[in-house]
């Protein structure tokens, strides 16, 4: 019978314990995970479903089909295309939204009347109670008969609401009302982020999916101080 007061079993005890302790460690450190993960869900999702569809908003309906009173510095006629200088619309979208979009230059090709190519596009998008979302583009091409917006190039978006986006390609289905991009983007809002590989909306905003992979950083609020906000990963 080994005694207490054996070295070795002490050793193999002591051996035992450390053991215990270590699996209780990694079990507890497991539980904090897991909690932390459902605290990331709780937070990042909304947050996720609510910058992209603003994004989709923004991006899908600031350039609407040209009208033809659109104004323009000057306006050339070629062989191939009509090259309007300064091209500048603004308007009404549903629901009273104003807009206005401006360019450096808008081309239109003459063999394909219903294709525009814009360079340079501002553009400033109306949400409404004085609020506001502005979109820049290095170049976008417009066809008038599919619906379709092609943004290319470098696309940054800031909203008076404080979200900003940048993505480096956006194809835009207006009649569908869906939105793609297998470039990476990047979209923050008070202290969260969200950055992937690309992004599908469809449905106006109803269905997104992030490409990855998908970094999120979040901001939980403090529940003792309801205006706080501390960003975590």
């Amino acid at each position: 019978m080994a005694s207490l007061d054996d070295p070795q079993n002490a050793y193999e005890n002591d051996a035992w314990l450390a053991e215990t302790r270590a699996d209780i460690a990694r079990r507890y450190a497991s539980a904090r995970r897991h909690s932390r993960i459902v605290r990331v869900l709780r937070y990042a999702l909304p947050i996720i479903s609510v910058l992209g569809v603003v994004a989709f908003i923004v991006i899908a309906y600031v350039l609407p089909q040209l009208p033809s009173d659109i104004s323009a510095s000057s306006i050339d006629v070629n062989s191939n295309s009509i090259v309007m200088q300064d091209p500048h619309v603004s308007g009404y979208l549903s629901g009273g939204r104003t807009y206005e979009v401006r360019a450096d230059r808008a081309e239109q090709q003459l063999q394909d009347t219903k294709v525009v190519t814009l360079h340079n596009i501002n553009a400033t998008l109306g949400f409404g109670n004085g609020e506001t979302a502005k979109i820049n583009a290095k170049s976008g091409i417009f066809h008038a008969d599919s619906q379709r917006i092609e943004l290319n190039d470098k696309i940054t978006i800031a909203t008076t609401t404080g979200i900003k986006g940048s993505l480096e390609s956006a194809d835009i289905d207006m009649k569908a009302g869906s939105m793609s991009t297998n470039k990476p983007i990047e979209f923050s809002s008070q202290g969260s982020l969200i950055r992937a590989n690309g992004v599908y909306v469809e449905d106006k905003g109803e269905w997104i999916t992030f490409t990855g992979p998908v970094h999120v950083t979040y901001a939980v609020p403090d529940e003792s101080k309801p205006d706080a906000a501390e960003p975590q990963r």
